[in-house]
């Protein structure tokens, strides 16, 4: 299920009622996003960190690859992630995270 990751710490402060609104915006677009997915991809993302963000413009769906098996596994399921984003948003991106050691992150504009 999904399980939103919490902000960096190093965000600008903002206003607490606009800060509140985003969290909750983000929450939504990940819930919605999960159910988007096929129960395939439910499960590889279960076993993944990931979360939406709303940061700049679009929607930016974050993924940790805890090993490099995850990682290839959500390296061959781009298509079907951007297929379930592009349902949220015109303008979105998937940014995935290797494990340690494996190299820097990888993004991709859907």
């Amino acid at each position: 299920m999904y399980q939103p990751c919490l902000p960096p710490d190093d965000l600008p402060s903002l206003d607490p009622s606009y800060r509140q609104l985003s969290w909750e915006l983000e929450e939504v677009a990940g819930e919605l996003f999960y159910k988007y997915c096929d129960p395939i991809t439910q499960d590889l993302l279960s076993r993944c960190g990931w979360d939406v963000t709303t940061a700049g413009k679009g929607l930016t769906l974050v993924i940790l690859c805890p090993n490099s098996d995850l990682n290839w596994q959500v390296l061959q399921s781009i298509p079907l992630l951007a297929e379930s984003l592009q349902e949220l948003s015109p303008w979105a991106k998937i940014r995935i995270y290797p494990p340690a050691g494996m190299g820097s992150a990888m993004e991709v504009m859907i």
